[in-house]
């Protein structure tokens, strides 16, 4: 199996309102994106964290211009828009980069690299000595609708 789709990990979404009180902050500045390759196969129903099983160093992307654990998320808002509640940062941008990932994984090492979502770009994408760019959706990182 590989890559199909992007989505939310239900346990974390789970455990931010249950009882076990996660406490994902999303206005926090210490967001993590890293860069993850065709090799995962994320499994949206179970416990999910960056360094991690599927998510463990050994699926996640290198090459020059890259860190792993991935770039912090910059100017992360949580905010309503009509009846959505959207989660939004800043684009990312890692220049001078030579890597290749297939898409990322968004967690908060405050919590124990807790994962909140994957995000599929639908196909490998590469930069050879170039600027590697995600464009987050004009729509927000994630959102919620709330009828």
């Amino acid at each position: 199996m590989a890559w199909t789709k992007s989505g939310i990990f239900y346990t974390s979404i789970r455990d931010q309102w249950n009882s076990s009180n996660l406490g994902l902050n999303l206005d926090a500045e210490t967001w993590r994106c890293a860069f993850f390759g065709s090799s995962v196969t994320p499994n949206f129903t179970q416990d999910a964290a960056y360094g991690i099983g599927t998510w463990g160093s050994s699926n996640e992307s290198s090459g020059a211009g890259y860190t792993a654990g991935g770039p912090t998320l910059t100017n992360t808002t949580l905010t309503f828009v009509g009846n959505r509640l959207v989660w939004d940062a800043d684009n990312v941008q890692l220049t001078n980069s030579t890597i290749t990932a297939e898409g990322v994984l968004l967690y908060y090492p405050a919590k124990s690299n807790r994962a909140i979502a994957a995000i599929w770009f639908g196909s490998p994408k590469e930069t050879q000595d170039g600027t590697f760019l995600i464009n987050w959706s004009s729509d927000g990182i994630l959102g919620f609708t709330i009828p």
